[in-house]
């Protein structure tokens, strides 16, 4: 692994306290002073590696879009769609368990930023897309025509989305383990009618 200077690693404490502060109280109520108290960095620090808020939330959208990724990537290695969504929930609900879990980064920022700001939106837009584009590829590991696979992506994603949302207001944990069973649902619902259209 290369060695970051000290610069980049500041750098890196303000994406990441900025992604966690984000997720855990929203993008308005998070300012600036928030991020820097959260590091221990002075303002000139901030104002060195981004010329705003914004900017810095572009940052942490490429933050949450690779650890989300890299996330899904290494729960669904060699996975069929059950394994790996069994897998995923798994970590979900022992974060929830935690304290951890606060829901998906790109509904809950997406959701806040949607009418605010047209740039951050698409970006949170563009990576639940690919988060579909994911899930695809492990429908089609397990079996599922390319075709079929991309709609089972999308009503994957409306009911992860849906239950998280449902949990983040809720804090209810028994919502992940319901959205679980769902998510199982909808790969057992297409082994039924798979040569039906969908």
């Amino acid at each position: 692994m290369a060695k970051t200077n000290k610069g980049e690693q500041s750098k890196i404490k303000l994406i990441e306290c900025a992604a966690d502060l984000f997720l855990k109280n929203g993008y308005n109520a998070t300012g600036i002073n928030d991020i820097l108290a959260g590091t221990g960095l002075p303002k000139g620090s901030f104002y060195f590696h981004f010329a705003s808020k914004k900017d810095l939330a572009i940052s942490v959208s490429e933050y949450f879009e690779k650890k989300f990724g890299g996330w899904i990537l290494r729960n669904s290695k060699e996975k069929n769609w059950k394994e790996f969504i069994t897998s995923l929930m798994g970590e979900m609900i022992e974060g929830a368990e935690n304290g951890t879990h606060y829901g998906c980064p790109f509904a809950v920022l997406g959701l806040e930023i949607a009418f605010s700001d047209s740039e951050l939106s698409e970006r949170y837009y563009n990576s639940l897309k690919k988060l579909i584009g994911l899930f695809t590829s492990i429908f089609e590991y397990s079996g599922v025509p390319k075709d079929k696979a991309h709609i089972l992506s999308n009503r994957a994603l409306a009911i992860y989305e849906g239950y998280l949302v449902y949990y983040r207001i809720g804090k209810d944990i028994d919502t992940l383990r319901m959205m679980l069973t769902d998510l199982i649902k909808v790969y057992d619902d297409f082994e039924m009618i798979k040569d039906k259209p969908l």
